[in-house]
């Protein structure tokens, strides 16, 4: 029994994940404050013991004004902020992917955790430093992006799942993954302003450091490598060479047996609708529960912590219940989660009482298999040395199609908001429909012309046409 749990730590990825997370949110909120805090004195010259009211329970009427002139600078600079460590990491994947089938996955974890704690530990500084401009902590994140930063340290997760697990347990194992990922910012998020409370914006950043570390050290000394024969996959190719972006594309899009690359594809297609679908309303849902139903920010963390927790009930049941022990596929359970998902947001929708988003939160638990899914069923159409190529562009269109659908939701929140504030929610509705649609033509695509055969035992290699 000892040696069975040494080995599932030795490679136990999911530990890192939720320190990680739990470093993030932790900081995330407190990080935000600041940024307005330091922008208010450093940038507009604004008393500094007036800009120390922004964002409390103490704030008057001039606070409220003063905020007002503060967070339109502030949102500028988070957003480039966001847009440098959404898109550089993104575009690196593609690089870094392909790389990693050779020379494993443990250096891509542990060049992203280096960044990471470097890259707090940078924030820290500019915290100690009074007179510092916050545009100084995109020293920080630039310093995170030189590393890899998010995007390949996701992939390199999913292909570590990917490369030690058979198809029988991936998809739950890429489960674990999503689900200590939320777990992670649902602690992180709920204990942050205790940890401000107790020791301010340095020790919130600390923390996070401790954090980031801890996963470091983790990835270091107790995982194992999971690529074989690293030594004789070593060649001269230089990380960012060209003939990687290639390799992917040629991965990507190469002709397989019985259709598998038309399945493949599709499955692409259907998480990247989804990612834009589940993301772009997140800056915009808490001003539409403001503004329908006069939400304060206390009660939307509350739903939010709920609606997590929810989430991970619904994601162990579809999973563990569903997909392990009464064999479901992918692709029916794909169905389900975003029907679930569909039904949520119409509620949504047409909520004229609080308890209706409750209840729309508690409908759409099931959804929370969509991803892991959508993965699982990408990663048994490829071989496990084509893990990394693959995951490298399906992350990076994750990325930027997320980043788009921000500015679009916005955009329609604005135009609508005197009307219908909820108006953005038939658009989400409408990708979800279209998602049911492509899901139904991939279970046609392997009934009918995969011929029956299970798509995990195809053989992902031929050439054959199509």
């Amino acid at each position: 029994m000892a040696e069975i749990t040494f080995k599932w730590l030795r490679q136990c990825t999911e530990i890192p994940v939720l320190l990680l997370f739990f470093g993030f949110m932790v900081c995330d909120p407190v990080n935000t404050n600041f940024i307005i805090y330091r922008t208010c004195y450093t940038i507009l010259d604004f008393q500094e013991s007036d800009c120390a009211r922004l964002g409390s329970n103490l704030s008057d009427n001039a606070t409220k004004d003063l905020e007002k002139e503060v967070e339109p600078y502030a949102n500028v600079l988070m957003m480039t902020q966001a847009l440098l460590t959404q898109i550089l990491p993104a575009l690196l994947c593609l690089f870094i992917g392909p790389w990693s089938d050779k020379r494993g996955r443990k250096p891509v974890l542990i060049s992203t955790l280096i960044g990471y704690t470097i890259g707090i530990i940078a924030q820290m500084v500019i915290v100690l430093i009074p007179t510092a401009s916050p545009w100084y902590l995109l020293i920080g994140s630039a310093i995170t992006i030189m590393f890899g930063g998010f995007s390949p340290f996701l992939m390199a997760v999913l292909c570590y799942v990917t490369d030690i697990t058979d198809e029988r347990e991936r998809g739950f194992r890429i489960g674990v993954v999503e689900t200590m990922l939320v777990l992670g910012m649902l602690f992180g998020s709920l204990s942050s302003s205790y940890v401000y409370a107790f020791g301010g914006y340095l020790t919130v950043f600390g923390v996070s450091a401790f954090c980031n570390f801890l996963a470091l050290l983790y990835v270091i000394f107790v995982i194992v490598e999971s690529v074989p024969n690293i030594e004789s996959n070593q060649d001269a190719t230089p990380i960012f060479a060209f003939k990687h972006i290639v390799d992917m594309l040629k991965t990507t899009f190469n002709r397989r047996q019985s259709y598998v690359r038309c399945i493949l594809l599709l499955t692409i297609g259907i998480l990247m609708i989804y990612i834009l679908a589940s993301n772009s309303d997140s800056s915009i849902f808490f001003q539409f529960l403001r503004t329908k139903f006069q939400w304060t920010l206390e009660q939307y963390t509350l739903y939010k912590s709920l609606k997590d927790l929810v989430w991970i009930i619904g994601i162990y049941f579809g999973l563990s219940i569903l997909h392990k022990l009464l064999k479901v596929g992918e692709t029916p359970l794909l169905f389900l989660g975003f029907f679930t998902y569909f039904v949520s947001v119409l509620m949504q929708a047409f909520a004229t009482a609080s308890w209706h988003i409750y209840l729309a939160g508690v409908v759409r638990c099931i959804s929370g298999v969509i991803s892991p899914m959508c993965r699982s069923l990408i990663s048994k159409l490829v071989a496990k040395e084509e893990s990394g190529r693959i995951f490298s562009i399906t992350i990076t269109l994750e990325s930027l199609t997320a980043i788009m659908g921000t500015p679009l939701y916005t955009l329609i929140y604005n135009k609508t908001i005197e009307t219908n504030p909820g108006a953005f929610n038939f658009i989400t509705a409408g990708f979800l429909g279209f998602e049911m649609v492509l899901v139904i033509i991939v279970i046609i695509v392997q009934k009918t012309l995969v011929n029956l055969q299970p798509y995990t035992t195809l053989s992902v290699n031929e050439d054959t046409e199509e």
